[in-house]
């Protein structure tokens, strides 16, 4: 897919990468230059260190979406595909 960026550097995301790439409105979105080419993530979410019993764990500073064997499968099926390749064999 192709999109061009406007006067002021905005871009508009189409659809279909917000969806496979799960960003929502207001979902903050970390931006960074690695060998030359732009990288687009969600950012990740705040968390505390908590001791719970014996261990200690990471609790989200603001609710998080259950995870799903769904997410878990497709992310799996994901980063098992060569880079720049989709699921569809689109490049």
């Amino acid at each position: 897919m192709i999109t061009t960026m406007d006067a002021a550097g905005r871009l508009v995301l189409p659809k279909a990468v917000r969806e496979r790439a799960q960003l929502s409105p207001g979902v903050p979105i970390e931006v960074r230059v690695v060998d030359g080419h732009v990288e687009l993530e969600p950012a990740p979410a705040a968390v505390s260190i908590v001791k719970r019993g014996t261990l200690w764990i990471a609790e989200p500073a603001d609710a998080v979406p259950a995870l799903t064997q769904t997410l878990v499968d497709a992310t799996l099926d994901e980063l098992r595909l060569p880079r720049g390749r989709t699921s569809r064999g689109e490049e």
